[in-house]
């Protein structure tokens, strides 16, 4: 699998190098992505509270002849971001069709899955866990048409660790009265990949509005709910296939409740003995002896 090679990891790797007001535009450039970078030079440099040439030397920096070549890198990336299950068919179409689709899809999910776990922020994941762990703050999550499946997946396997976890509907109209009792004190966990959901987003915004700590899990293009999370866990997803692939999210889900798992052994296994003891005493499972 190619290394990643979009504008804002680009923009994230040259940070170090950069000079102060570079800093600041790149920060800028980064707040909002890819909506603080579709104006003009002067657009940009204006809102950036910088100067047009600040503009034209970063873009220099990262590679670019000049603004107009960056721009199209940004369309192009936005394309990748957004494409369409045809499109991701075709792109894929005809590649490696000697093989097997069972051994090509392995190998790929094999290194989304690697990538995803090998890339993550050691100290963000650990801040996410801590997070979910602190009882006294309740938690509610939220995914999109493919990812409500590993929300549910996610928020079921917390309950059994703690209690104030909720799953938001998938129907929006449910969720201005979920919103209306959240605070400060709320996590709000989001799940968002390609092709990203406005309703997902607003949910976000109005959240965050209200001081609710968002924690987002989305893929390596990012959805523009990143604008308003404080914890982001990006997953590789592309695979040989019209859809993307989930795997790498789950991966990052049971890893974080097995983080959490660890952090509050004392509080889980009491929470399972009980609850052991329900399913025992409403003989929901069949014993095998």
């Amino acid at each position: 699998m190619k290394p990643i090679d979009t504008l804002e990891a680009r923009l994230r790797a040259a940070m170090p190098d950069l000079t102060r007001a570079e800093r600041q535009l790149a920060a800028y450039m980064l707040s909002n992505f890819p909506v603080s970078v579709l104006g003009s030079v002067s657009d940009v440099a204006r809102a950036a509270e910088v100067s047009g040439p600040t503009v034209v030397r970063l873009v220099r920096k990262l590679g670019f002849s000049g603004y107009p070549e960056f721009r199209a890198q940004l369309h192009e990336d936005l394309g990748e971001r957004l494409a369409s299950p045809i499109a991701k068919h075709e792109k894929w179409a005809g590649v490696g069709a000697r093989d097997h689709i069972l051994n090509r899809f392995a190998q790929s999910v094999i290194e989304n899955v690697n990538l995803t776990l090998s890339q993550q922020d050691l100290a963000s994941f650990d801040e996410a866990a801590r997070i979910l762990s602190d009882k006294s703050r309740p938690v509610h999550m939220v995914g999109g048409r493919l990812t409500r499946s590993i929300a549910e997946y996610f928020a079921t396997a917390l309950k059994v660790m703690r209690a104030d976890v909720s799953l938001l509907s998938s129907l929006p109209n449910t969720w201005p009265p979920a919103l209306l009792d959240m605070t400060e004190r709320d996590v709000l966990v989001v799940f968002d990949i390609r092709r990203y959901e406005p309703s997902v987003m607003q949910l976000a915004e109005l959240a965050n509005e209200q001081g609710v700590e968002i924690i987002l899990l989305t893929d390596r293009w990012v959805s523009p709910a990143a604008s308003v999370a404080r914890h982001i866990l990006a997953s590789h997803i592309e695979v040989p296939s019209a859809w993307d692939t989930v795997v790498p999210l789950v991966a990052i889900v049971e890893a974080m409740l097995a983080r959490i798992q660890e952090r509050n052994w004392a509080d889980t296994s009491e929470r399972l003995e009980r609850m052991e003891s329900l399913y025992e005493q409403m003989r929901l499972f069949k014993r095998i002896r």
